[in-house]
């Protein structure tokens, strides 16, 4: 198997209006949508193209808004930029917002190719508002949301052709974005890409809604996916694709396999991604809905204590300010000492029945096959 890079380089002199849009090309976009492109924009330059922001990123010091490691993210961005498929896109109205009052986290950008265009939604980036945002979506309607709406409305204008697609968050927001368009402007848009992001709410929004667009979307996860399992979306053309990454590093867009050009697929979801993903769902349910504001609330204060803004920062292992965390959640109500304290025993409880219910499959079998040796001894 390859993996993207390995596609920019094998498709890399070959434009997309002579091949056509690929699949790899929506999950390409939606990962350069990652790159901090602010130093390449003024307001003099409102557009520019890809191969143009390399030299200007790499003077400024190359930015990727993601949490964790960014070092493949960087090289697919260079490998993209240095190709005619990619690096002769124009990009333009890149929008990166970040703000804690009200919460928000949202940042788009338009890339251009002949006669086509696609609005790609960044997913969350290290901040700690961005992640609080991802899980107000529990029980609001958020701003990044919102913003992506009136992206969307914005941008499709004219009777270009026009792609849309979003990871993580990012998927959340395409998703609720395109099923929010007024039907004369979804009518402009031609495939949407759904990569490895959360549904809608249930309890916030007609889920409903997405199928005004289950006819032209595809929704694609990893072998091990938790984050676009959560309150999942039913989209009829969804596809479960390989990954080199182990475990939730297979979340990440770079992690994303490629066999012969186009995405490498598989059969199904890991086993335990699966029992990962039952038991946060059912944690999420197991919170009321008035309840869940709160949680988030004291949850993220706690997280911020200290004045921690970035989650990579704790990824890193401070010891100081996990013990800082430990200590503001230990001091937190009791709502949310109890919420937390409940994801590990419903995984538990989970982990017990699935068990379970696999030894009771096992006897049942080994019973049925006993009861037809007999059978059979008895025939002769």
């Amino acid at each position: 198997m390859d993996n993207l890079s390995d596609y920019i380089l094998w498709m890399g002199d070959y434009p997309i209006s002579l091949t056509g849009f690929h699949e790899p090309d929506a999950v390409i976009l939606c990962l350069l949508s990652y790159i901090d492109f602010r130093p390449a924009f003024t307001a003099e330059r409102r557009s520019i193209p890809l191969k143009d922001t390399l030299p200007i990123l790499q003077g400024n010091g190359l930015r990727v808004m993601i949490t964790g490691d960014s070092k493949e993210h960087e090289k697919i961005y260079e490998t993209a930029a240095k190709s005619k498929r990619f690096g002769e896109l124009i990009l333009s109205d890149y929008v990166d917002l970040l703000d804690d009052s009200p919460t928000v986290q949202f940042s788009a950008v338009c890339f251009h190719g002949s006669n086509w265009s696609f609005i790609a939604y960044r997913g969350t980036d290290s901040s700690v508002t961005g992640w609080k945002e991802d899980f107000m979506i529990s029980f609001t309607k958020t701003e990044a949301q919102e913003l992506a709406l009136n992206y969307a409305k914005d941008h499709l204008t004219d009777d270009r052709i026009w792609y849309m697609g979003g990871h993580s968050k990012g998927g959340n927001e395409v998703l609720y974005a395109s099923a929010m368009l007024p039907e004369e402007t979804l009518n402009k848009v031609r495939h949407i890409y759904l990569l490895d992001g959360p549904g809608l709410c249930p309890e916030v929004t007609d889920v409903d809604i997405t199928k005004r667009i289950d006819g032209k979307a595809t929704r694609i996860i990893p072998e091990f996916s938790i984050v676009g399992k959560l309150f999942e979306p039913e989209i009829a053309d969804t596809r479960i694709v390989q990954s080199f990454g182990m475990g939730i590093d297979q979340h990440g867009l770079a992690t994303w396999a490629i066999d012969h050009g186009k995405l490498a697929y598989a059969e199904e979801n890991d086993a335990v991604s699966e029992w990962l993903c039952e038991s946060l769902n059912e944690w999420i349910g197991h919170i009321p809905q008035n309840d869940r504001p709160v949680f988030v609330e004291e949850f993220f204060d706690a997280i911020s204590v200290g004045g921690t803004t970035d989650l990579n920062r704790i990824l890193r292992g401070s010891w100081s300010d996990i013990d800082a965390i430990l200590k503001r959640i230990d001091a937190s109500s009791e709502l949310t000492k109890k919420v937390l304290t409940e994801l590990p025993r419903l995984a538990f409880q989970n982990a017990v029945d699935q068990v379970r219910q696999k030894l009771e499959e096992t006897a049942a079998s080994r019973k049925k096959a006993k009861s037809d040796n007999a059978t059979d001894e008895v025939s002769c």
